[in-house]
């Protein structure tokens, strides 16, 4: 193996590792996906003969106020957004609400962002049965016996706490269009650093492929600016193009914060790669190979990777996940698309053998990175059809199965009949056609991927059973 491809490899895994501990220093610690309702006061299903104040939430972990929403539907069916909500005595997990004056049937309806992303919402709905305070104007008193004011409390809309109070929800198929977007672009550019690093030196100056690298970070830029404007719109529940106001609110989460993360260092590598002269080699991959990790790790604490279980070891097997799917799938599409039609048959074999050992390493760190994401996000087996990451997860293993079978197929043939210089060009044709159905299989892995994260798994956190009829809502 030549010596200057050892000094790229290590040079990226040192990379590798600062980043990653330096992302895991700035991490606030490990935090749950999706907040958990503990209790409340008043309880839900309560009723209270008098009427209470504030109402208290008890979550299972803490709260970004700036990312959660209180609505009250009060007896009359009126919708109040409430105000003034602070941390409780207990700490940043309590939450404390202030009441308007109350009376009948009333329903409380919270709303947040969780660490991964995803809005959660979920209600208490209790009674008063004491009529509200009523003070009687002094002329009506004057002359006239004392006498208890009537009050007549009209029925409450309970039907419309199900509802969605006129809130704005971006729909899930654009969610997941727009991560299975942001994968498609992060990988491209991942990918082909990784192919110019390992694979072809030529991937980082031909043509076509910088063309592909300088749109991919835009989009990368683009995507992670809308993603970011659906954080802001989920904690305002208002449509992303008037929920600016709701920016800095979203910063306050893990994925947002990601996201604002993303689009600073697509834009950097864009200036470094199109905008700057790094003549040095070691100098250029030292200062590509940081924002394209630091663009890795966005994954992991824009999804589920540093939001659940064990976050450490989330964010490392995440980050070591995706440079390996990049690296698999981005370089095939780089040998199949374009050094097999065009490249000199000594240049083609050399380039193919490099392949076939990246993909032999890629895959081998797939499946211990996948083994450890399935025990931390679906627990045991049993938990695999629980909810659709499971599900989802399950149809990953299968297709990825299948891909591995056409790899192993390609390795073989690499290794049994390219050797003979005079008969190459006779298995190029078919070696060429594998790795681009490979390649297709690849494509259709991480679009399942996007759907993944965009569910909740089966370790996240789900409602309190004490009132089956108001679960906790995880909207897409």
């Amino acid at each position: 193996m030549p010596t200057s491809f050892l000094r790229r490899l290590a040079l990226l895994v040192l990379v590798g590792c600062a980043v990653t501990a330096a992302t895991l220093g700035l991490s606030a610690g490990p935090v749950a996906a999706h907040n958990t309702l503990v209790s409340s006061d008043p309880a839900d299903g309560s009723t209270l003969g008098v009427a209470p104040s504030d109402i208290t939430w008890n979550f299972d972990n803490p709260v970004p106020l700036d990312s959660m929403t209180v609505t009250l539907i009060d007896a009359t069916g009126a919708r109040t957004e409430l105000e003034g909500s602070a941390h409780g005595a207990v700490g940043d997990s309590q939450v404390v609400t202030p009441l308007p004056e109350l009376a009948g049937e009333v329903s409380v309806r919270w709303r947040l962002v969780g660490a991964d992303g995803h809005p959660i919402t979920g209600r208490v709905d209790f009674t008063v049965t004491a009529s509200p305070a009523t003070t009687m104007p002094v002329e009506a008193t004057i002359g006239t016996p004392s006498a208890a004011p009537s009050t007549t409390i009209p029925a409450p809309d309970v039907a419309s706490a199900d509802d969605d109070l006129d809130e704005f929800s971006t729909p899930s198929s654009l969610r997941w269009m727009l991560r299975y977007g942001s994968y498609l672009a992060i990988m491209a550019v991942v990918g082909v650093l990784l192919a110019s690093a390992t694979v072809w030196a030529d991937s980082g100056s031909h043509p076509l492929l910088r063309r592909i690298l300088s749109a991919s970070l835009l989009v990368t830029a683009a995507l992670g600016f809308a993603q970011l404007m659906i954080i802001a719109s989920d904690i305002a529940a208002a449509a992303p193009w008037s929920a600016f106001s709701e920016v800095d609110p979203a910063l306050s989460t893990n994925a947002g914060l990601a996201f604002a993360v993303r689009i600073v260092l697509a834009l950097a590598l864009w200036l470094l790669l199109f905008r700057s002269d790094l003549s040095q080699p070691d100098v250029y991959w030292s200062a590509v190979s940081l924002p394209a990790l630091g663009l890795l790790a966005t994954w992991a604490f824009a999804g589920h990777g540093a939001s659940m279980r064990w976050s450490t070891l989330g964010v490392l097997t995440d980050v070591a996940h995706h440079a390996a799917a990049a690296a698999w799938i981005a370089g095939l599409a780089v040998v199949g698309w374009i050094v097999i039609p065009s490249a000199r048959p000594d240049v083609l074999v050399g380039v193919v053998r490099r392949f076939s050992r990246v993909a032999a390493v890629s895959v081998a760190v797939l499946v211990v990175t996948g083994a450890v994401q399935t025990v931390r996000l679906v627990g045991g087996p049993g938990d695999l059809f629980a909810v659709d990451h499971g599900r989802y997860l399950v149809a990953k293993l299968a297709i990825l199965a299948v891909m591995l079978a056409l790899a192993n197929v390609n390795r073989r043939r690499v290794d049994r009949r390219l050797d003979d210089a005079d008969t190459v060009q006779q298995h190029v044709g078919p070696l060429r056609n594998a790795m681009l159905a490979e390649f297709a299989i690849g494509l259709v892995i991480v679009a399942v991927t996007a759907a993944m994260v965009v569910s909740p798994p089966a370790t996240s956190d789900a409602a309190a059973p004490a009132r089956p009829d108001h679960p906790v809502y995880y909207i897409a």
